[in-house]
């Protein structure tokens, strides 16, 4: 199937105050604040732009002069929620990572709808713009070259964004089923105790007497430190041959095959954060 191309520039193309016309009234920014709390309450298919222009009390149809698509919608509420939080580089590779994680993760929490759909939509808006230029810079202080830079980005970001979302299922199965994780575990108790009596499963066994699954914050920042411990193994002094630093976009003498892959990879990568 050919690909369709939409000519329509994209919403962070088009000005927010017509060439004629009245001045609007409300900004994206404005609009977007209110989707985010609709969508961070009651869901993302709650923040229709019915329901935000009765907040804002207005016709729905004038909203559709500020963003007329609701791919449109969704781009600025995205950008918006993810926000910009400025980060200095310590130089730290694993304390700059764990700062990272854990904004990304904080984002995520305050609005549970954001992940997956971030998940699925490439937003290049200026918040997105901010914070990707915020973690090269960071990464650079840690002496990553680009490529690794980007893996780690990438891996980072999808990790957090993973763990997350699982987090957030749980939380909204309990909510919908009233059974949190505590009341399903006595409940599967006596079943999974009598499959382990089979002596079918000796290492689930073992892992059941030995193991505790601890709460969302502390399965986070296991998960984290293993995560960390790989890539401070893989990375572990970050410096070129002849062991000065390198700066983030150094590829060392590559040849121009390599080049165009990380030219490619840093393309692709757009779709993670």
């Amino acid at each position: 199937m050919a690909a369709v191309s939409d000519s329509k520039p994209i919403i962070w193309m088009r000005p927010e105050k017509p060439a004629r016309g009245p001045a609007p009234t409300h900004s994206r920014g404005q609009i977007a604040a209110v989707a985010i709390d609709i969508a961070d309450s009651e869901g993302i298919e709650a923040a229709s732009v019915r329901a935000i222009a009765k907040r804002l009390g207005t016709g729905a149809m004038t909203l559709y002069r500020y963003l007329p698509a609701k791919e449109d919608l969704y781009t600025v509420m995205i950008d918006e929620a993810t926000g910009f939080e400025p980060q200095e580089p310590t130089g730290d590779l694993r304390a700059d990572l764990t700062t990272l994680a854990h904004r990304r993760r904080q984002i995520f929490l305050r609005h549970p709808w954001l992940a997956p759909l971030l998940a699925t939509r490439p937003i290049m808006g200026p918040n997105f713009m901010r914070g990707m230029e915020r973690d090269l810079a960071v990464l650079a202080g840690c002496g990553l070259g680009m490529d690794e830079t980007f893996d780690v980005l990438n891996l980072i970001h999808s990790w957090v964004g993973g763990a997350v979302q699982a987090e957030l299922t749980e939380r909204a199965n309990a909510d919908r089923s009233g059974v949190d994780r505590h009341a399903w575990r006595l409940r599967m108790e006596p079943y999974l105790k009598s499959l382990l009596a089979t002596g079918e499963f000796p290492h689930l066994s073992r892992m059941v007497k030995v193991s505790e699954i601890g709460e969302a914050d502390e399965r986070f920042e296991n998960g984290l430190a293993i995560i960390l411990d790989g890539i401070e193994a893989r990375f572990s002094t970050a410096t070129g041959t002849n062991g000065a630093r390198r700066p983030v976009g150094d590829t060392d003498g590559a040849p121009a095959e390599t080049r165009r892959a990380t030219v490619q990879r840093a393309a692709r990568s757009s779709t993670t954060e």
